[in-house]
């Protein structure tokens, strides 16, 4: 059951004083970045303490422009898209707490270096930025929660970096990337990407694509690329779904006078490779020892069309707030690093939205729609969270009653009773 809180369910509200006019912001665990707009580059970081109060703890220039930007709680770093001269740039923020420290020194250098040798230690106390070199100029990005992984969406690609920890002695590791693997799409333009635990999420103004990367065993005569099409001969017939109708962008119209439409399209599970948007891998790791070999999986494709809205045709309706909403097994006494790595993820739900409706899904052992969430108003952006789905429309701020944790229960015991309790050993 869903409910609409007419007043948000918050004890307070503060109001932040920024040094510059805010343009950007994205949430950490504990902190709050808030980039400033075009006229004066750069980040203010503040805390967020469990009173409600936000403490400033610093400021750091960047190359330009923040266009977007995402934290990873795994590795605790920041990583932006950033704009000068007309060119984006994607750059990496690491240890950037030193800078609240009153630490005003700055190393930076390129993804693919060696820096274990270039490492003293007066670098220990300092921020480090890394920028990552993309053949094309990035669009859109999300951080792994569980791994710390950087997905990058660029024009018919996404490239994923991986996280890594390099030793530099006992008391001292640096975080660093590799380019690990490049994921080839056809005719496929991101806006917005969600990653999380392999799962990744795409969208495009109306198309919506969750793919699952499974780990397979490497085998001596599999190359470094390998592709999962789907035969152009096979139909989805009992859906009444024909080729002819997932590839109508291709076709050339000859009355400029005419919109043509498609057909709304949800596919399901392994029907869902139907939606013929082929994808290759390419594998990107330099050392052959411990590299992973993927495959893709596809969870889910869906396609809306701009007439699907209750509140009548609206030309610019557009998908937004994609998001992945993990829940966990609760452990036991374990460290805050210790607990990324080792927690064991139960379920997995996916969000994303349209102006006046919202879905959510269940992407973890079964695919399935669990809420949809009707707007009156036209919303700009929606966040997910345990316990509600808060929506900024154009008027007001509306909250919405989720059940992840009781579809998270059903799913690993269906005979339990979620409507008098969840089970309390699940935590998101």
């Amino acid at each position: 059951m869903v409910r609409l809180y007419d007043l948000h369910p918050f004890g307070s509200q503060r109001v932040v004083p920024c040094k510059q006019e805010p343009a950007q912001f994205c949430r950490g665990r504990d902190v709050l970045f808030v980039a400033s707009a075009a006229a004066s580059c750069g980040v203010e970081v503040f805390a967020v303490r469990r009173e409600g109060r936000c403490e400033p703890l610093g400021s750091f220039a960047t190359l330009g422009p923040v266009l977007r930007m995402a934290h990873s709680r795994a590795g605790d770093y920041l990583v932006t898209i950033e704009e000068k001269s007309k060119a984006t740039f994607l750059r990496a923020y690491v240890n950037w707490r030193c800078m609240s420290a009153g630490s005003s020194r700055v190393c930076v250098w390129m993804v693919g270096h060696k820096m274990e040798e270039s490492y003293t230690k007066t670098l220990k106390e300092q921020m480090s930025i890394v920028e990552m070199a993309l053949s094309d100029p990035p669009l859109c990005i999300s951080c792994c929660p569980v791994h710390g992984d950087l997905l990058v969406g660029c024009r018919n690609k996404l490239v994923m970096f991986c996280l890594k920890y390099l030793v530099i002695n006992q008391n001292w590791t640096v975080l660093d990337f590799e380019r690990s693997l490049i994921l080839h799409t056809d005719n496929f333009i991101p806006a917005e990407v969600a990653f999380c635990a392999w799962h990744i999420a795409i969208t495009t103004e109306l198309d919506v694509l969750i793919l699952k990367l499974d780990l397979i065993q490497h085998r001596a005569d599999r190359g470094e690329q390998c592709a999962y099409q789907v035969s152009t001969t096979e139909k989805l017939v009992d859906g009444g779904i024909k080729d002819e109708d997932l590839a109508a962008h291709s076709l050339q119209l000859e009355l400029d006078e005419f919109v043509i439409c498609q057909k709304p399209v949800e596919l399901l599970g392994e029907e869902s490779k139907l939606c013929k948007i082929p994808i290759t891998l390419e594998s990107t790791e330099l050392s052959a020892e411990g590299k992973k070999h993927f495959q893709v999986q596809y969870l889910l494709f869906r396609r809306f069309t701009p007439d699907q809205s209750p509140f009548g045709f609206c030309e610019e309706t557009k998908l937004h707030s994609v998001q992945f909403l993990p829940v966990y097994q609760a452990g036991s006494s374990m460290t805050a690093n210790e607990e990324t790595e080792k927690r064991e993820l139960l379920s997995l739900f996916c969000f994303f939205s349209l102006p006046h409706v919202g879905y959510l899904y269940s992407v973890g052992k079964l695919v399935e729609l669990i809420s949809t969430y009707q707007c009156s108003e036209r919303s700009e952006q929606a966040v997910l969270t345990p316990q509600f789905l808060h929506v900024i429309t154009s008027e007001s701020l509306q909250c919405y009653t989720v059940r992840c944790s009781a579809a998270a229960a059903r799913d690993e015991d269906p005979c339990i009773d979620t409507t008098v309790k969840v089970h309390i050993s699940y935590f998101f």
